[in-house]
């Protein structure tokens, strides 16, 4: 019992270390609503707004083909996996890994 009790305070002091390191991946869906220059605006289904970076590294995806920034347009719907990292001035930006353009373009809802 006391080495379970050791082993668990010894995890939960390293814990806020385990959180304060960049790269945290966090996934968004959702419409691109702008394009300017080297990042996306995207609009969430919540009607929110994300704005990722690219980067040369993006990988960049439409099924199994491999496109280019340069191929994403407004109004595709996209699902793209991004890190956190840290600009030169300390503040934290999202840059995309993997970007996942939709098949069709989004459509206004019906009503």
């Amino acid at each position: 019992m006391r080495k379970a009790l050791i082993i668990l305070a010894f995890a939960l002091a390293l814990a806020p270390l385990a959180s304060a390191h960049e790269g945290h991946a966090k996934k968004v869906m959702g419409t691109v609503a702008a394009i300017n220059g080297d990042h996306l605006e995207i609009t969430t289904s919540p009607g929110k707004s994300s704005t990722i970076m690219l980067n040369d590294k993006t990988k960049i995806m439409r099924g199994k083909a491999t496109h280019k920034a340069g191929d994403i347009k407004v109004g595709d719907r996209v699902v793209i996996t991004a890190a956190d990292v840290k600009d030169k001035d300390g503040k934290i930006m999202w840059v995309a890994k993997h970007v996942t353009i939709g098949n069709a373009p989004a459509t206004a809802p019906k009503k």
